[in-house]
């Protein structure tokens, strides 16, 4: 818990602000994004990575950096490709793959329609694609719900810097980050939190628990409305 929250905030809705994570927090498709990125290193490198390689290494980072460091893994590939021809590659990817698949739940669209109706600001911080996310968001019917969404394409640094967090504040009208709280699922993506002063909220599955526990105090097995009971103070 972060030590500069005020004690008068106890609960998500007295807060000024909530931003999400999108892969594997709002969305439910870190496993699907997993296996996307095990056949574009497989397919076009040669290269093999395992389920662990993934969340031990690359879960929770951005794309340009996860296909980055694929790229390192094929160095002759470095020659020929760069980072930036295998973003439409990607994003065809997850298209397909997320076409007939409902991977934002109904039980966290129910909560985000609670916030945003107790006029809490509402922002997704992510290291996907705009190209990837906000087909998605308009999909579930929640885009509207968001001030602002930062992807890839607008930092200079993924997560774990807290660039994303802290330009999402800015451009809602945030000021105090103690009275933020972020939704994340991975290691990157918590202390990309933490670093901006930001309350985080853990979201379960991409990496074990008992590894989640060294890096958050506030770990919900999902999102939903049982969040809004959350002791934050």
């Amino acid at each position: 818990m972060h030590s500069t929250l005020t004690p008068a905030v106890a609960t998500l809705e007295e807060l000024d602000g909530i931003l999400f994570d999108f892969n594997g927090t709002l969305s439910d498709d870190e496993s699907l994004l997993r296996e996307l990125f095990i056949e574009l290193a497989a397919t076009f490198f040669g290269v093999h990575l395992t389920a662990e390689d993934y969340h031990e290494k690359l879960a929770g980072r951005s794309d340009r950096e996860i296909i980055g460091d694929i790229l390192t893994l094929a160095p002759d590939a470095t020659q020929t490709h760069t980072i930036e021809s295998f973003f439409p590659v990607i994003d065809a990817m997850y298209a397909t793959a997320i076409k007939h698949a409902n991977t934002i739940s109904s039980e966290t669209v129910e909560l985000l329609h609670v916030l945003h109706a107790n006029g809490l600001k509402l922002g997704v911080v992510t290291g996907a694609s705009r190209n990837q996310v906000i087909p998605a968001l308009e999909r579930a019917g929640i885009l509207g719900l968001f001030g602002i969404v930062v992807t890839d394409e607008d930092v200079e640094t993924g997560k774990p810097s807290p660039e994303g967090f802290e330009l999402a504040a800015r451009k809602l009208g945030l000021q105090n980050p103690s009275r933020i709280a972020a939704f994340e699922d991975s290691i990157p993506g918590l202390s990309a939190v933490k670093a901006a002063g930001m309350i985080p909220i853990c979201v379960e599955g991409t990496h074990p628990l008992n590894v989640l526990q060294q890096h958050a105090d506030l770990i919900v097995s999902k999102i939903s409305t049982d969040c809004l009971r959350l002791p934050l103070g």
